[in-house]
């Protein structure tokens, strides 16, 4: 009999369904186990030159046109000086323009209504100037008759000739 440890069929099936559990549950436990312990897919790229995009610009301060000139450049190049007071453009194909800035300051209305009063002063200034010098200017005429005394007695004096 092969059941002898058993009392009845009931108890050998449930030790049988125990073991399968338990069994089940080491299996799992170790399949967990190696995906954990599975390293994951790498992939590197290495990117030799950078991605170019036609609209954009590369910029650089530079203190001369040597430096423009000496530097590569994969798409067009803005190279200025430090003072902003000349800017390089350096093509792909190597072509140089240079170009001479000037810093235009953007004023706010205070500002600009102070430089509308002093031009309005300056002007009226000048027409005053203009006005006092035509009045220095004008030369009054007036006949000059010789005046003689019209009743002068003849024992008086006079002064007129």
């Amino acid at each position: 009999m092969a059941y002898g440890y058993y009392p009845n069929n009931q108890y050998y099936m449930q030790d049988l369904q125990n073991m399968r559990d338990r069994i089940e549950n080491q299996i799992r436990n170790i399949q967990q186990q190696n995906q954990m312990q599975q390293p994951t897919n790498l992939t590197q790229n290495f990117q030799i030159a950078p991605n170019v995009n036609n609209n954009e610009i590369e910029s650089k301060y530079v203190n001369s046109i040597d430096e423009v000139k000496n530097t590569f450049v994969m798409k067009m190049g803005v190279f200025v000086n430090k003072d902003f007071s000349t800017l390089w453009v350096k093509e792909v194909n190597g072509n140089i323009r240079t170009f001479k800035t000037e810093e235009i300051i953007e004023l706010d209305e205070k500002d600009r209504e102070i430089l509308d009063l002093q031009r309005q002063v300056n002007e009226l200034k000048g027409m005053i100037n203009n006005n006092a010098n035509e009045y220095d200017n004008t030369n009054i005429i007036e006949p000059i008759e010789s005046k003689k005394p019209q009743r002068v007695s003849n024992n008086k004096r006079s002064n007129a000739k």
